[in-house]
């Protein structure tokens, strides 16, 4: 009998967060059961539940992998290392829309977002997580904008170009539109920042369908 390494089962976890992350955005979280992510990827539903106990288990670390892609775009800032000149935002939101990776989590963060329920509810700690990652952003925000109040409406702003990437209506990588939306909110006298490097991700390139429209100004 064949022995299973560690790095064998975090393969096999990559594949089955990555069967139901593809399956959300296709058919939407209520749509997608413990059993359509396992025959997805030719595997029992007993295999999966040996890596997650729990569909919420299992949507707790899809979860999980989207605040990591939002908190290696944020890290700059965390950490200080991108300073508080007029250029910051700028940096912030070109690292944010960069590449296909924050709107590949839109189909679940929606989900999350728009599901009401009672306090025993399974799903309802997913949700004040989201909203808890909304805040930080939108504090994030305030702190680079000259009127913070403005804050709220950028992240919607953010959320509704995500959401056009991500149902194929803009453009594959949205970094270049940074510094017309920069502008937009903090004025025209800003001076653009160097373009960024690639940025890591918590996800697979194999795991994603990219944009119909790519590179379209």
């Amino acid at each position: 009998m064949a022995r299973h390494t560690r790095e064998d089962a975090a393969v096999t976890r990559a594949r089955i967060l990555a069967s139901a992350l593809q399956l959300i955005r296709h058919r939407g979280l209520h749509c997608v059961t413990v059993d359509d992510v396992a025959r997805a990827i030719g595997m029992t539903r007993g295999a999966v539940y040996g890596h997650f106990h729990s569909r919420t288990e299992l949507l707790g670390a899809l979860l999980s992998c989207a605040e990591a892609d939002f908190a290696a775009r944020l890290a700059p800032l965390a950490q200080g290392c991108a300073g508080s000149g007029p250029g910051t935002l700028e940096q912030a939101l070109a690292a944010l829309l960069h590449g296909d990776d924050l709107a590949r989590h839109v189909s679940l963060l929606a989900a999350l977002l728009q599901h009401k329920c009672g306090d025993d509810c399974e799903l309802c700690p997913l949700r004040a997580r989201v909203l808890a990652g909304v805040e930080t952003l939108r504090a994030t925000f305030a702190s680079l904008l000259p009127a913070p109040g403005l804050s709220s409406l950028l992240v919607a702003h953010l959320w509704g170009l995500l959401s056009a990437h991500a149902m194929h209506l803009a453009p594959s990588g949205l970094s270049g539109c940074a510094a017309a939306l920069a502008r937009l909110y903090q004025g025209p006298d800003v001076p653009p920042r160097p373009a960024l490097s690639t940025l890591p991700s918590c996800r697979s390139d194999a795991t994603f369908d990219p944009a119909l429209l790519r590179d379209t100004p």
